[in-house]
């Protein structure tokens, strides 16, 4: 069975081709909700299931572009998570179609471009039928920037961060003696970006949200962005492990990024 916790949108995901289901994907909202009228994130999510060719995982984004125009359009990426037993799923370029909604989380997804899916809301975030990939993430591949971070106050743990090209990042470790996995976006204009993470929850894991501009990442002025300090409800140094490799974003959403 597995879980998403309560800090996250839960969704199934089904293959367009037959119909078989594909994975579950845990989603963090952000412009696309909290902030409707302004291009940036619309959401980040991970993504994991087993095919018949074995057990994937992957981190992705979609964006909102011309939030002006009406378009229910987002253009996104993703990329695989691997070196933790799970088979090499590449760098993939998709569009999201979100059918008209009168909730502010929509109940489907349209998945097109390299994965052609559905995304269907499972409100409680329950998939009894799934069962999940351990959580023990320590490596996320060559196709995303890979951060090992280190808690400032010295408080026992350890963990990974991964980040594509916007600024957000799926983050995995060990805190104290629980194992975590979170999702990290920002909100609102380029100039005043707010920052939230959420925990993906379940039994034994630990279960945690930081509120929009309750956290701040930085990077240093002399290092880039191969050293980011994150400050507020986290006090964490990121240090770059390597870049990603093998892929450009699409130039509609390379330049949205995060200030500083």
């Amino acid at each position: 069975m597995f879980e998403s916790g309560p800090h996250v949108s839960c969704y199934q995901s089904f293959s367009l081709a037959d119909g078989s289901f594909a994975g579950v994907r845990c989603v963090k909202f952000a412009n696309f909700v909290h902030c409707p009228d302004q291009e940036g994130v619309a959401f980040v999510w991970y993504a994991e299931g087993t095919e018949p060719t074995g057990p994937y995982r992957h981190f992705g984004e979609a964006f909102v572009v011309n939030p002006g125009d009406g378009s229910r359009t987002l253009i996104a990426h993703a990329a695989g998570i691997v070196g933790n037993g799970e088979r090499d799923e590449p760098y993939l370029r998709l569009q999201f179609e979100v059918p008209a909604q009168s909730a502010a989380v929509p109940e489907r997804l349209l998945v097109s471009g390299d994965r052609q899916e559905e995304w269907t809301l499972v409100p409680d975030g329950v998939v009894p039928g799934y069962q999940p990939l351990q959580r023990h993430i320590e490596r996320t591949g060559r196709h995303l920037n890979e951060y090992m971070v280190r808690k400032r106050d010295g408080t026992p743990g350890f963990g990974v961060r991964c980040t594509l090209s916007s600024g957000s990042w799926l983050g995995a470790g060990r805190w104290l003696h629980l194992t975590y996995l979170n999702l990290g976006t920002y909100i609102g204009p380029p100039h005043a970006v707010q920052f939230s993470a959420s925990d993906i929850a379940a039994r034994n894991y630990f279960c945690g949200l930081v509120p929009w501009g309750e956290i701040t990442v930085r990077a240093e002025a002399e290092e880039g962005v191969s050293l980011l300090q994150v400050t507020g409800a986290w006090s964490e140094t990121w240090q770059l492990r390597h870049s990603a490799t093998g892929w450009r974003p699409d130039p509609r959403i390379a330049g949205l990024t995060m200030p500083g």
